[in-house]
């Protein structure tokens, strides 16, 4: 498959902060050390420890040592096996029998078989390294993604805070306007209503908070406690820009694809062990020892030795050896097409990425202007309440929309972050 030009939504605009200079052409791919690009030490612990103990990624690293110790296996049928036997008998009539032998084996490669085998195991072994780095960007990912998800519900706990002190002050004025007839009794029920609500949205937010820590301590194989947290996410850098030549790094770079790469030349290499089944195998076997039947005698010239060549192979097994290899060819086009998904999955994952980093980014500059004139039509709003300008319905109309501007700033914010992590897990951990 041909990778295209170029990606669609290549974006370059983001200016790179001075800062970020000793990062920029570090291999993060390798090392999996571009989360330290947001320049949050907190994070970055919670990152190392996470790789270090997540028990996913044993299991992953052990499969590894499985695959590693297939390959040597395979490896060591394509020579000759050496043994021993050794025999005494005593019997009556003398029909004595005294011998030690070194025997020797040897299966002769002749159609390749052995040799696709060791292919075979050696791709599996490469597609299981492969799946270990998936394994490593998805915990990285995922641990910077809840990350930033808990700063952000941070922030709007602290905005939901703020808001119910600030609504609790308005409530309590307009009770007491109430109570000596100067407000309607309408006023003081839509501000203990707009103080409920803030009251629920902070309980809300709680839970969704506990619940974000619980999966961290997961991710870092830890019982459930309180995580540490950080810079706030309006405080996290923004990685910079997106280099050019992208398709030729994500194809060298992206784990599961070349896992799903290194599986389907397994499987191919597999249709050649299933042919060569098909054919006569050819064997030598060999001895070299000392026979005698006086076993006091069986050093002294007794020298005995022998090759015996063998060759077997199928006549007629009702077709098993021919669907055999149809079963294999079909398990090799099913490599093939797994690879294909697994490849445009890819590009596509890095497209969304891309359109994410660049709208999130628009969307955001736009959301501060809003929260900026939220928070002054909302000032404005009180003022021309307090001096008997305006009706109570107008205030809480302008604090639910600064409520809400506040609210989606800090959502933005986060999704922003992630956006950029979603774009280094695309790219297989980096560029």
């Amino acid at each position: 498959m041909v990778p295209p030009e170029d990606y669609i939504s290549r974006d370059t605009t983001v200016a790179v902060a001075d800062t970020l200079s000793p990062y920029v052409n570090a291999d993060s791919t390798i090392n999996l050390q571009w989360f330290q690009l947001f320049g949050d030490t907190v994070l970055n612990d919670l990152i190392t420890q996470a790789l270090d103990t997540n028990a996913n990624l044993r299991i992953a690293a052990l499969r590894i040592q499985e695959s590693r110790a297939t390959f040597r296996n395979s490896q060591a049928s394509l020579f000759p096996s050496f043994g021993y036997s050794g025999q005494a008998e005593m019997n009556y009539p003398q029909t004595d029998n005294n011998f030690i032998l070194g025997t020797a084996s040897w299966e002769i490669d002749f159609w390749g078989k052995l040799r696709h085998a060791k292919r075979a195991a050696y791709a599996e072994m490469l597609a299981s390294e492969e799946g270990l780095k998936v394994v490593k960007t998805t915990l990285v990912s995922d641990m910077a993604s809840l990350y930033f998800i808990m700063r952000d519900l941070d922030s709007r706990i602290e905005v939901s805070k703020q808001t119910i002190a600030s609504r609790t002050a308005y409530y309590v004025m307009v009770n007491e306007r109430y109570l000596k007839g100067e407000a309607a009794e309408l006023d003081k029920l839509q501000a203990e209503q707009q103080l409920a609500m803030a009251e629920a949205t902070l309980a809300s937010l709680q839970r969704e908070l506990s619940i974000t820590e619980r999966s961290i301590n997961l991710l870092l194989n830890q019982s459930p406690q309180k995580v540490n947290r950080g810079l706030h996410n309006d405080e996290q850098v923004i990685i910079p820009g997106i280099p050019s030549g992208l398709p030729s790094k994500l194809l060298e770079q992206r784990p599961d694809v070349k896992a799903a790469e290194e599986m389907l030349i397994a499987e191919t290499e597999r249709i050649g062990v299933a042919q060569a089944m098909r054919l006569p195998s050819i064997s030598l076997t060999g001895f070299l020892g000392v026979a005698n039947p006086d076993i006091t005698l069986l050093f002294d010239d007794s020298f005995v030795g022998g090759l015996t060549g063998m060759v077997m192979g199928p006549i007629f097994e009702f077709g098993k050896n021919k669907r055999r290899v149809d079963i294999q060819k079909a398990e090799a086009e099913i490599a093939l097409n797994n690879f294909l998904i697994t490849y445009r999955a890819a590009l596509g994952d890095v497209e969304n990425a891309l359109v994410s980093i660049q709208s999130y980014r628009e969307e955001y500059t736009a959301r501060k202007r809003q929260v900026e004139a939220a928070r002054k039509a909302l000032m404005l709003t009180k003022a021309k309440y307090d001096s008997g300008y305006s009706s109570y319905l107008e205030v809480l109309i302008a604090e639910s929309y600064a409520f809400d501007a506040e609210m989606m700033l800090s959502m933005t914010r986060a999704q922003q972050l992630s956006a950029t992590v979603s774009l280094y897990r695309a790219l297989g951990g980096g560029w």
